[in-house]
């Protein structure tokens, strides 16, 4: 997920210095190499700061995970998040098949994996 975002600032910050380089009459080549340089490292930053303040929002696709397991990129059930939260908060989840679990935000988003959320209550109806 994050990475999704990289290239959505590489490509805006990319368009900035072109658009620069273009306008700008005292603009050399090594300039503008330096304005993408630039705009890659503030890409970057911002990608992985901006999930740190953000937290989860309602309606984030999240992953549900049912144990409490070391493994970092174990990926278990998707849901949306119905509440907001941070990390080490209860939020409460609604999964694909229409039922909602209370958890705890475990982590957020990943590279490309969503936000984790390990399950602490989960009603199960019988039928």
């Amino acid at each position: 997920m994050r990475l999704i975002l990289f290239f959505k600032l590489f490509v805006f910050f990319l368009f900035i210095s072109l658009v620069l380089f273009a306008i700008l009459p005292d603009v050399s080549i090594l300039m503008l190499f330096k304005m993408i340089a630039g705009g890659i490292v503030l890409a970057g930053v911002v990608s992985i700061l901006y999930p740190e303040m953000r937290g989860i929002k309602s309606g984030d696709v999240v992953s549900v995970i049912t144990s409490n397991t070391s493994v970092p990129f174990l990926i278990g059930r998707f849901g949306r998040a119905l509440e907001e939260g941070k990390k080490n908060k209860l939020i409460k989840v609604k999964l694909g098949d229409g039922s909602e679990v209370i958890g705890i935000v475990e982590s957020y988003e990943g590279i490309i994996s969503p936000p984790r959320i390990r399950v602490i209550y989960e009603e199960k109806l019988v039928e």
